[in-house]
């Protein structure tokens, strides 16, 4: 986390609390929302402290650790998490871990130690029930169990497999787990939850993830007076934000460009962090792509058809007059899906694509004097 964006964190107590709350009360709600806009801060930095202050296991998942495997990843968090239950002197053992019982009979005392370990499961689908079942039987709480980017397990080769596994881990269990399901595909998160015949057809409550906006902006505003002695303007603040996909990461860096420059606005520090000299990911997104890739990305950004026949005769007219077919148009689009540049609008029905960043869309926007393409290149 660079260092503005950590020091001038903005906490969500009110958020944080309502959604831990539902999770106590053993709900399942499922929260999406765009990528990079705060929702793994808000889970791990203040959700999950709290729920360890009132005295819950929480158990934060990362279900893209490995993206082949989904199912793997959760269960390999639950490793960890029951591992250091198991570790006599870590905190979370000390705190939430069952306490020994002692049983006294005519004088004599028996000391009743810690549930014996079970041997897991071959099987990946029962090791996840096994595991959850074992960290109940060593807690003496209730247990939230935090999914991000939960949307991976309907994508998986064993998707319904592993669906069917969890929700049934999950049921038995419920009376004592809660659980959060992060995710940053709205259209995935809500089918994985909404499809009928689904395995998790109505497991969860959908919600969306409020994005940060006017109390956010007034965060920064008031630290940025505090630092500078300058103001930042309210609506302008506002603007930029939206523009930004409200994303507190990049606002933030345009916020630093501005006061490290006493002379500048805000428009200027936002020029400033999408000008194609500064090394950032957006601009080494960009000239990292053959120039095939960069025609389809600056295609998709123009809202223009792939692969018809005008943007194909627009694209060669970029490559020199070099011929360009539309399955090489296709095989380039494909590559910047794998890249995350572009995704397929699920809203419109998958059948065009769209910039996938809105910070990348306003890199475009900005820098369209880099296009056409240099024929060399």
């Amino acid at each position: 986390m660079p260092e503005l964006t950590r020091l001038w964190h903005y906490q969500r107590p009110k958020l944080a609390a309502r959604l831990l709350d539902r999770a106590l009360q053993q709900e399942r709600v499922a929260l999406f929302g765009p990528r990079q806009t705060g929702k793994t801060s808000l889970l791990r930095e203040e959700l999950i402290p709290l729920a360890r202050d009132r005295g819950a296991l929480a158990v934060y998942i990362e279900c893209w650790a490995d993206k082949t495997d989904p199912l793997g990843s959760i269960n390999y968090a639950l490793t960890k998490a029951l591992d250091d239950l198991n570790v006599p002197d870590s905190p979370t053992g000390r705190k939430l871990r069952r306490p020994v019982t002692r049983v006294g009979a005519l004088g004599a005392t028996l000391q009743l130690g810690e549930p014996p370990k079970r041997t897991l499961p071959a099987s990946k689908f029962l090791q996840i029930d096994a595991l959850i079942t074992e960290i109940l039987a060593r807690v003496k709480g209730p247990v939230v169990l935090v999914f991000d980017e939960f949307q991976a397990i309907a994508t998986g080769a064993d998707a319904d497999a592993a669906s069917a596994a969890l929700r049934a881990a999950l049921t038995q269990a419920s009376k004592r787990v809660g659980a959060i399901f992060s995710g940053s595909s709205e259209v995935l998160l809500l089918e994985t939850f909404s499809r009928a015949r689904a395995p998790l057809y109505g497991f969860a409550s959908p919600e969306p993830y409020p994005l940060l906006g006017e109390d956010f902006a007034g965060h920064v505003a008031r630290k940025f007076r505090q630092a500078t002695t300058r103001e930042l303007p309210l609506v302008e603040a506002m603007d930029t934000l939206a523009l930004l996909g409200h994303q507190p990461e990049p606002f933030l860096n345009a916020v630093n460009n501005m006061m490290a420059n006493p002379k500048w606005s805000l428009a200027d520090g936002l020029r400033a962090m999408l000008d194609p000299q500064v090394r950032n990911k957006w601009t080494i997104n960009w000239f990292g792509l053959t120039a095939l890739q960069q025609c389809a990305l600056r295609l998709v950004f123009e809202e223009k058809p792939p692969t018809a026949r005008d943007s194909l005769a627009w694209v060669a007219g970029l490559l020199g007059g070099k011929e360009v077919a539309a399955s090489s148009i296709t095989r380039a689009l494909e590559a910047l899906v794998d890249k995350g540049l572009v995704a397929r609008d699920l809203l419109g029905g998958g059948r065009r694509y769209v910039v996938g960043d809105p910070v990348m869309a306003a890199w475009l926007r900005q820098n369209q004097k880099l296009l056409p393409v240099p024929d060399d290149a």
